[in-house]
């Protein structure tokens, strides 16, 4: 796990043993921030593409790093199982180097309720302390996944009323969650129905982990994240893209 300084623990109020970290607010240098956070699937059936799943993260905090609005952006890793895994809490973007990310060890169930209701949850969380010490902020969730859920003690329902009360409350300026799926057109409507149910933004399916699908998922991660940066401000959501 790489090593960031002047980071604080947050538990997330509510039960269920969620925490997150992120840098404290008086170490940041700017007014506003996008705060990212991508969830990624690291259950044994993902092992075939490890590799190159991981070369897509990294090429997705390369290109995010030379954005106009680089200085403006934090990213937060979550792997997941059955368990949840941070590499990172929420960091500024410039502050990542995408080496001393490790290969992924790809092992076990899929408890992916429980991996965005802890993206979603925490994001909420770390935009409520930042607003209140006035800083702007929006938000972009982006969950990559090879299969359904098969052990999760969340709902998909508890998520969607997470989403919900980042829509009503304004610490949040505004929020995406784009659930990006790895598997066939037959395997695809359990994950449709999740994004429905839970209230997501956007369900994308790659079809196929093949290195040309997942570097066009690189590719829609980066400028997706661009433009949701650049949106804040404006009181909108980026555009969904296809």
């Amino acid at each position: 796990m790489p090593k960031f300084d002047n980071m604080q623990t947050i538990n997330v109020p509510g039960g269920g043993n969620f925490q997150f970290s992120a840098i404290r607010p008086e170490e940041l240098g700017a007014t506003e921030y996008t705060l990212v956070t991508i969830v990624v699937d690291i259950t044994s059936s993902v092992a075939s593409f490890s590799e190159t799943l991981l070369k897509t993260l990294k090429s997705v905090i390369a290109a995010c790093q030379h954005s106009p609005r680089t200085e403006n952006m934090m990213v937060r890793l979550l792997l997941f199982n059955e368990k949840r895994h941070e590499v990172h809490g929420f960091v500024p973007l410039n502050q990542i180097d995408v080496n001393a990310y490790k290969p992924l060890k790809c092992r076990g169930a899929t408890a992916l309720y429980d991996a965005v209701y802890d993206a979603v949850s925490a994001t909420n969380l770390y935009a409520q302390n930042l607003f209140t010490q006035d800083f702007d902020v929006n938000a972009a969730i982006y969950i990559i996944t090879d299969g359904m859920d098969n052990c999760s003690k969340i709902r998909a329902k508890e998520i969607a009323v997470q989403i919900e009360r980042a829509m009503k409350q304004e610490y949040v300026e505004s929020l995406i969650t784009v659930l990006i799926g790895v598997v066939n057109q037959s395997a695809s409507p359990p994950l449709q129905k999740f994004k429905d149910e839970a209230k997501l933004t956007q369900f994308l399916n790659l079809a196929e982990a093949n290195p040309d699908n997942l570097a066009k998922l690189g590719q829609f991660v980066s400028k997706s994240i661009s433009m949701q940066s650049q949106a804040l401000g404006t009181g909108a959501a980026s555009p969904r893209q296809r």
